[in-house]
Parts: structure tokens; sequence; C-alpha cells
């Protein structure tokens, strides 16, 4: 007979005896992993109860499910609305009464169809708001501007391509928004000196502005370096500067820390020298693609005490100019001299030996370097946590022991298209804080270099093999085995790869990312493995992977219930497979080219099917082939499609493809 439960236990719940701090404590130690809460949360109804109170942030899928979120979830602070994209003004209306008092900021950067309607209802009624990402918002005009001047309190406003906004617009949000502290108004091609000069007067307090690429001149310059906060000014391709602009610099700003004029190749050394007497306490300054770097510009900068990062990509660079940089007072922690032409041993060796201090390193595309830096940056430069050296092709095999005997502290590592082999990787296995690894077209690399990865690199994140055609399941499940912890992983064109990698894979439950494009030995079976086991995948590319079939779709359908973009050109799924894939959720972004199997008809309902895609990627065919009713009612529901006539091209063998890609580059 069963035992029955004294009366005064029926109905007790001991977790309902524990204070709400604790249990908020215990919520704060999950929020890295969203499974965790959502088991927490249906553990009893005390716990589900504290996690809506406990929750300030959304992300939502779509705009319908906004009132059931809501009424669960009333203290949301931060909303997050890039995945929906169309947010209608009654959406907007009802974020703006659901979320009056708690609401301090919204991402609106990917959404369309609200209006200034919408706009005026949130900054009314939220009185709490302090930011506001409108960027892309293309359609937006000056009355929606004029709808935001009404968040009395904004602090930060994004208006990155809204193209449609004018100095009016700009001048509605200055008067209104006086405790602005950033604004970005980046492409917003209707704004011009007035604008600007209007904000720069108004909003005393703002400490980031970015200007890039709007038509100003030298004439909003004056009032903007007045700003007593301003910390970093963007100015990248603001044709309309040039030296004369920059001398009001002279006049002072002080607290200037970062300047970005980047693509602005009207600025020489004569406008640059007027940063030594105005901005003192420059730390950071970006002259990507701008005028050639050469003595007098590099000299004009080298009183700046308190310089820490130099960004020059793009740029032609002098031997004397980076001499010159080398002998600077300062000691710098990041230098980039990313596809700059003109960059030596020599010249790059005598900035080295003197910055010491250097953390991160991009010498991407400097394709003149030998051995000779190699052994220079990793002699004086044992600080490094990031280089990055793509395509640096006369640096042989090795130079690449130098950087793990070295370089003990890298966390990130960029080798792409390098003469690396397995005995490089067995020193650079000895950097146990990596984190990226990036390998691809590294020819000479096999399964051995990659054993010692997984075994002495047990932090590594995110490990790129793109086309480094050596690579077979052996390497990858070491690095499986090894590094538990992995989340991105690209084995694309790894033609021997087989379902044992993903099996071994499957074992990596943070894995968000996989590319195993142009794998051809891999099948479902694999794949249903990657599905159960890796429940945080939110990008699959299984394009040219012919044994990919419908098998493989349902266990996706079922278990991979975060994955939010899918590539299957070219493989055997057929619309029955795609079908099953509409129980995802979150699946936003879809590209399906040469699918032999997939008619018109089963495309048809697949897509009715998928309520939440943003992006579908179809055979131009298809654009005669679907009833034209159906594209509209989709592309009304937020659904962009991009059209594509490509022929089925044949895969070169990857060294025929380097050896070809070589000669495009001589």
């Amino acid at each position: 007979m069963k035992k029955q439960k004294p009366d005064n236990l029926k109905g007790f719940n001991p977790f309902n005896q524990l204070p709400q701090e604790i249990i908020f404590t215990i919520l704060d130690l999950l929020n890295s992993n969203p499974h965790d809460i959502k088991s927490f949360s249906l553990a009893c109804k005390s716990f589900y109860a504290a996690e809506s109170k406990h929750r300030t942030s959304l992300k939502p899928l779509r705009q319908e499910h906004l009132p059931s979120i809501l009424s669960r979830y009333p203290n949301i602070a931060h909303l997050h609305l890039t995945r929906c994209s169309r947010v209608s003004d009654t959406c907007l209306s009802f974020v703006s009464h659901a979320c009056a008092s708690s609401l301090r900021s919204i991402d609106l950067s990917r959404t369309r169809l609200f209006s200034a309607s919408g706009l005026l209802g949130l900054a009314l009624n939220c009185n709490n708001l302090v930011e506001i990402d409108l960027s892309n918002a293309t359609e937006l005009k000056d009355s929606a501007m004029a709808a935001v001047s009404q968040a009395k309190n904004l602090e930060k406003l994004w208006l990155a391509r809204c193209k449609s906004v004018t100095d009016l617009g700009v001048g509605c949000v200055a008067v209104g928004c006086r405790k602005l502290k950033s604004i970005c108004l980046k492409w917003c091609l209707g704004v011009g000196d007035l604008g600007v000069g209007l904000l720069a007067v108004k909003c005393n307090h703002i400490c980031y502005l970015d200007l890039s690429y709007l038509p100003i001149t030298s004439k909003c310059l004056s009032p903007i370096l007045k700003l007593q906060h301003l910390e970093e000014l963007v100015l990248e391709g603001c044709f309309g500067i040039d030296d004369d602009s920059l001398a009001v610099l002279k006049h002072g700003c002080n607290s200037l820390k970062s300047l970005d004029v980047s693509t602005c190749q009207s600025i020489r050394h004569n406008g640059l020298s007027s940063l030594v007497s105005g901005a003192v306490g420059l730390q950071q300054l970006t002259l990507a693609h701008g005028s050639p770097v050469t003595s007098s510009l590099a000299d004009s900068l080298k009183k700046f005490s308190m310089l820490q990062s130099v960004k020059l990509d793009g740029c032609l660079i002098s031997y004397d100019g980076l001499k010159t940089i080398g002998n600077w007072c300062a000691s710098l922690r990041e230098l980039s001299l990313s596809k700059c032409s003109g960059v030596t041993d020599e010249g790059l060796s005598s900035i080295v030996t003197k910055h010491k201090d250097l953390r991160k390193l991009d010498i991407t595309c400097c394709r003149k370097i030998t051995d000779v830096s190699i052994s220079c940056i990793t002699n004086s430069c044992n600080s490094l946590t990031s280089l990055r050296m793509e395509s640096c092709t006369l640096v042989s095999r090795e130079a690449f022991v130098l950087i793990g005997q070295r370089c003990h502290l890298l966390e990130e590592l960029d080798l792409t298209d390098n003469e690396i082999d397995d005995k490089g990787l067995k020193y650079i296995s000895r950097c146990s804080q990596l984190s990226n690894l990036k390998l691809g077209i590294c020819l000479n690399i096999t399964d051995e270099g990659l054993i010692h990865i997984g075994r002495r690199c047990s932090k590594l994140l995110e490990l790129d093999l793109y086309r480094s055609v050596e690579i077979t399941d052996s390497g990858i499940i070491a690095i499986a085995q090894g590094c538990p912890g992995l989340e991105m992983i690209n084995i694309a064109y790894c033609k021997d790869i087989t379902d044992h990698s993903l099996l071994s894979l499957s074992k990596c439950s943070r894995l968000k990312m996989l590319e195993s494009r142009g794998c051809s030995l891999i099948t479902s079976l694999g794949l249903t493995a990657v599905a159960v086991g890796c429940k945080e995948l939110t990008k699959l590319d299984v394009k040219k992977c012919p044994n990919i079939d419908d098998a493989g779709m349902l266990p996706l359908a079922h278990f991979s219930q975060n994955l939010r973009q899918i590539n299957l050109s070219h493989c055997s799924v057929t619309d029955i497979g795609l079908l099953s894939l509409a129980g995802i959720s979150c699946l936003q972004n879809i590209t399906i080219l040469h699918l032999k199997s997939l008619a018109p008809t089963g495309l048809a309902a697949v897509l009715l099917a998928c309520g939440g895609l943003t992006k579908v990627k179809l055979q131009a065919e298809f654009k005669w082939l679907l009833p034209h009713r159906l594209i509209e009612h989709l592309e009304a529901r937020g659904c962009t499609f991009q059209w594509r006539d490509k022929v089925l091209q044949v895969e070169l063998d990857p060294k025929c493809w380097k050896l070809r890609l070589e000669g495009l580059m001589q």
C-alpha cells in the first residue's frame, strides 16, 4: 500500500522558502546559457515567477509574440527587435505602455514598417528611455526625428544610413534631447554643417560623435571641438575635411581620445600637426586608406605621449615613415598595417624593436616581409595577444616556430594563406591562451599539427581550416576532444572529412557555427549527430554536400531550435525535408540553390510554412514559377528575396585554385 504524506506536508515546496535575492543570484550565474534558464524556470511555479521578474533583456523573433512575452516579463529594460523584420506602430504602442516605467533601450536597427507615430508613443510614455537605435531606417524622415526629440532623457541615438533625415530633423533632436552623449549619423547624406553644428551647440554632454561620409566642411568643426566631454570623433570619408579644417584643433580639444579620419585623402601632415597642440590626450588614431605615410606625416604625430593605437590600413607607407613611427615617444599597444604597400623588413623591424609593449599587430597582406620581420616581432613583442598575418607569402615555414617559442600570450592568430607546416603548429600549440586560430588555405598542415593544437590549446573557441585540404578526420577529432568549448569551426572544402568528424564535433555542446561546404563525404548521419549534440547551433553551411538529404533535416527541425541561418545549395534535400524546417521558429535566412528535386508547389508550401524567414536565396527561374501574389505576400510579411542565375561550376583542385589566385594578385 502506498505510503501517504502527512497532511502538514501536502503542497509544501521548500523552494518557496528561498529569498528572492538568492534565486536572482542563481539566475545571474545561469545567464550565459538560455537552455539552463529555461530549465530553471520550469522547475516549479516559484522559480517560474522569479525568472519572470528577473529578466531585463529580450530579443523576440516575431512581433506578434510581443504581447504575450511582455505580459510575462514586466521588468524589461532592453528590448532588441533586430530579428523582427517588420514592427508596426501598433506594436510600438503596446511596447510603450507595457514597458512604460522599465524600458531603457530599444534596438530597431533591422526592422521596418514603423513610423513617426510609433516613435512618438515610445518617447512620450517611456520616461526612462536612454538609447534608441534606428540604423538602416532609410524611410524615416524629419517627422520621425521630431518624435524622437520628445525623449527628454535620451543619451544614445544611432541613425546610421537614415538617408532621408536632414538638418531640420537633427536640429529637432538637438533642441529636444539635451542629455545626448552618443550619436551616430553615418551615411545620413541629408545632414550637413547646420545640423551637426546645432548638435554641438545644444548638446553639451556629447562624448561620442560619428559623422562618417557626411557632406560637412570646416564650418561645423569649431563648435564640435568646443565640446568639453568629446572623447571619440569619427570623420571617416568626410571629403570636405582637409588640412585647413583641422587647423581649428589648435584651439584645443583636450578631452579627445580617439580620432578616425580614414579615407580622408585631403588630410596630410600639415593638418595632423594641428592635433599636437589641441588633442594632447589622443590615445587612438585611425588614418586608414588616406594620404601616403611619409616621414613628415609620421613626424607630425611624434609628440603624442599618450598615443596607444594607430591604424594605417591600406596606406602607401615609406621606409622613412615607418622608421619615424619607431622613434615616437609613445609606447604603442596596437598597430595595424593591413594591406599597406611599402612595408619591408627593415621598416617593420624599426618599429617593433622600439614599441616592445605592442599587444595587437596586423600585417595582413604585407607581402614583402620575410623571416627577418617575424624574428624581430617575436623577439621584441613578447606580450602580443593578437597577430594577424594573412598572406605573408615570403615568410618561410621555419619562422612560425619562433611565434610559438616566444609569444605565449597570443589569443588570436591569423595565419591564413601561409606556408606554416606541422612543425610550426607544434610550437604554436604552446600558446595555451589561443581562442581564435585561422589556418585557411594552409596547404602544408596535416592532422599531425592539429593534434598538437587539440592537446594544448583547450581554450580554443574559433578554428578556421577553409581549404586546408590535407586535414582529415583524425585532426578534427583531436580538436573536438581537446577543445570542448569550441563555438565555431570552418572545414569547408576539406575533401577527406567524413561523418566521423561530425560525430566528434557533436560533443562540443557550445558549437554555434559549422561551415562544412564542399565536404562531399559527410552524410545526414553526421548531421544528425551535430543536431542532437549541439543545441546552440545558429549557422549551418552544408552547400555542395550531396549526401545530405531529407533524413538530416528532421533531426535539425527537432533539436536545433536556435538555428537562424542555413545553406543547403547543391544538396539532395527535397521540399519534404525543407518543410520540416518550418518547426524552427528562429530560422530567418535560407539559401537553396540548385536543389534538383525542388518543385515550385513544394517550395511555395515551404515558404508559407516558415513564418520567420527574412531572407531567401533562390534560383532566378523560381521568380517566374512561383505565384506573384505569393511573393508579394511573403515580402509584405518581411521576407527579402535574392534571385541568383549562376550556373553550376566545377571545383578546381585547391592547389590549382591557389596558383590561379596568386596569378591574379601579381
